[in-house]
């Protein structure tokens, strides 16, 4: 193809075609080097190679070539400021694109909407939320009113930024301008609601997307969802859980995960597990963050038989469990006394080279007191000094209890060979 380019001009179609045969190839720079070597015969085309540059991720080449414009002393113009802010915005080089923004202000040219768009995407990619609310301020001091595309990358920087506040108040400035906003400015508004907590503000941009007759889509189901769960909001969560299907739109892994956590946080542990078991049928791979909400759900309910069983039943589909789930397991076996499966998930921990948390190592001790199994209670306190955990007071004090108790009665010796023929493991060290 590079034989074929070095007979003719080259035009914006050529380089496209160019630029899309040699993507896959990972060879496109080199033929966009050839055609930069064609451009230097034809100023003309150096706009439309840097926007094939800019739209293949290369914003060095783009600003490369612009920049060789400067030195033929070929005056720029919007159109090539704009090209290099996208260029700039797409490898999100926000710092550069503002650069190029400010060189434009101080010239002759006067910056369009195109150009504050650009700007204002560019600092959405840089999660720079300030200078995007800045930006679009500055639209109005020049007389020119900011567009959909502009609010939209406004909101979505305050959204990626956690500015809940800011998303919603720049919704209602580009409502009250008589712009109607779309899906994607309704996501990024509702996705910040849920980040920060505020599902009553999420619920209320699902009920402004059924009156303007926009259909939510997935994403957005799940931030609600989502900002539900965070809300402790579990009947809402299951109905929009309920409207998702009903929209005929497959709830993901994020879905499922939310509303699981959702059921768990409202101590609706059947309804949780009753989600984990339709997972299944909904032709989605199980995943560890599934039984992971399942069993926290376990954990707050106080369902220790619910929650060993999750552990367990994990072999069965291939997964292990990890830290966080051992910890849960334990927390909730030791919340109900059953100090014999907390020492067993201790010792699991270990054995998988996973390092317990100091609650961890405190309900192991507290379990061998309860149980008067000193010897368990000094080993898991040897344990903890070799982590170069800090033993607090309370932790000190418990073991020696556990020791002290342990020694002058001794009524009981845990039978942990018949635990590992049952779990076939081996817990202990």
């Amino acid at each position: 193809m590079l034989e074929i380019l070095r007979g003719f001009r080259p035009g914006v179609s050529h380089l496209e075609a160019a630029r899309s045969k040699f993507v896959s190839a990972d060879k496109w720079c080199v033929a966009l080097q050839s055609l930069h070597e064609q451009a230097r015969i034809y100023p003309g085309r150096y706009v439309a190679t840097a926007r094939a540059c800019g739209q293949g991720q290369q914003w060095q080449w783009a600003l490369s070539l612009l920049c060789d414009l400067a030195a033929m002393e070929l005056e720029a113009t919007v159109v090539s400021y704009s090209v290099g802010m996208s260029a700039c915005e797409r490898g999100k080089q926000w710092q550069r694109a503002l650069s190029l923004f400010r060189e434009m202000c101080q010239g002759k040219l006067e910056p369009d909407t195109i150009i504050y768009a650009a700007g204002i995407s560019a600092c959405e990619k840089g999660s720079q939320w300030q200078r995007a609310i800045s930006l679009l301020g500055e639209m109005g001091a020049v007389n020119l009113e900011p567009t959909v595309i502009s609010y939209s990358a406004g909101i979505s920087a305050c959204e990626k930024s956690r500015q809940w506040q800011q998303a919603l108040s720049l919704l209602n400035e580009m409502q009250e301008a008589k712009l109607e906003p779309d899906t994607i400015i309704y996501s990024a508004g509702i996705s910040a609601c849920e980040k920060g907590r505020q599902w009553q503000q999420a619920l209320s941009l699902l009920r402004e997307m059924g009156e303007a007759k926009l259909e939510p889509d997935y994403i957005i189901y799940n931030a609600g969802i989502s900002a539900c769960e965070k809300g402790k909001q579990w009947q809402r969560a299951l109905s929009l859980f309920s409207e998702m299907r009903q929209a005929q739109l497959e709830p993901s892994v994020v879905s499922y995960t939310a509303g699981i956590s959702a059921c768990g946080r409202g101590n609706q542990w059947q309804r949780a597990l009753s989600l984990l078991s339709e997972i299944g049928e909904a032709k989605l791979e199980l995943d560890i963050r599934f039984y992971t909400a399942g069993l926290v759900a376990c954990e707050k309910a106080r369902q220790w038989q619910q929650a060993l069983s999750l552990l367990s039943g994990m072999d069965e589909v291939k997964l292990v469990p990890d830290k966080l789930m051992h910890t849960a397991g334990i927390a909730v076996c030791d919340a109900c006394g059953q100090w014999q499966e907390v020492l067993l998930l201790f010792w699991g921990l270990l054995e998988m080279k996973l390092e317990p948390d100091f609650g961890s190592y405190n309900a192991a001790i507290g379990g061998c007191g309860r149980g008067r199994a000193w010897r368990q209670a000094l080993a898991v306190f040897g344990k903890m000094l070799q982590a170069r955990l800090e033993p607090s007071e309370s932790t000190r004090s418990a073991t020696v209890r556990a020791v002290v108790e342990g020694m002058s009665g001794d009524r009981w010796k845990p039978n942990f060979a018949a635990a590992r023929r049952k779990q076939n493991k081996c817990f202990i060290p």
